[in-house]
């Protein structure tokens, strides 16, 4: 599976590469390629060609740019995000003064916010595991979960405190802590049960 998630990246690396911001006759555009529709230009209607400005962080897939008003990810305006306190964080997670934001994995842009009352104190632990100090975030799923302080990242989809086992955003609470066993990204074992994607299969 790890092989299939790099070949993802590794492809979605070489489109971002394709793609820039552009200013042009006092408007902002995207710019790129792709095998459809060959080379194109796409108005931004929302930015603000006056104050745009290209953001460059390392290790992120997919542009990042900004405006007096708001924070553009891949084209696409960013949601309630303010420009002026924007700052990344580390493993796609993203900081502004009220919400975090992780651009890791989503089904759309209203994934990308992550409604938190502690911004400041956003933590990482591995990639995609983090805190804002109240919740535990797999991605931008929350968790909800008693002594986030004792969480350790198994890998990117298992994880564990000193008393759960937990799988993606999902605890486990029928699992036996003490013979519990990663065997893959999505199959583990106790005594009792074989889990496939942090449900019980037998």
């Amino acid at each position: 599976m790890r092989k299939y998630i790099v070949f993802f990246f590794l492809i979605i690396l070489l489109i971002s590469c394709e793609k820039e911001y552009i200013i042009k006759n006092n408007s902002v555009y995207l710019k790129g390629w792709n095998e459809g529709n060959g080379n194109y230009e796409r108005l931004m209607k929302n930015a603000d060609a006056e104050t745009f400005e290209n953001l460059k962080f390392k290790g992120i897939n997919g542009i990042f740019g900004k405006d007096k008003k708001t924070v553009f990810f891949d084209g696409e305006m960013i949601e309630n995000c303010d420009p002026k306190s924007f700052k990344f964080i580390g493993n796609y997670l993203f900081k502004d003064k009220d919400a975090l934001f992780f651009f890791g994995f989503y089904s759309s842009s209203n994934d990308w916010r992550i409604e938190t009352l502690n911004p400041e104190k956003a933590r990482i632990f591995e990639y995609p595991w983090s805190t804002d100090g109240v919740k535990l975030f797999y991605g931008y799923k929350p968790i909800k979960l008693e002594n986030i302080i004792d969480f350790k990242a198994i890998d990117e989809n298992w994880g564990k405190t000193k008393t759960k086992i937990i799988y993606e955003n999902n605890v486990i609470e029928k699992a036996d802590y003490e013979t519990f066993e990663v065997l893959s990204y999505s199959l583990a074992k106790d005594k009792n049960h074989t889990y496939q994607y942090g449900k019980i299969k037998n």
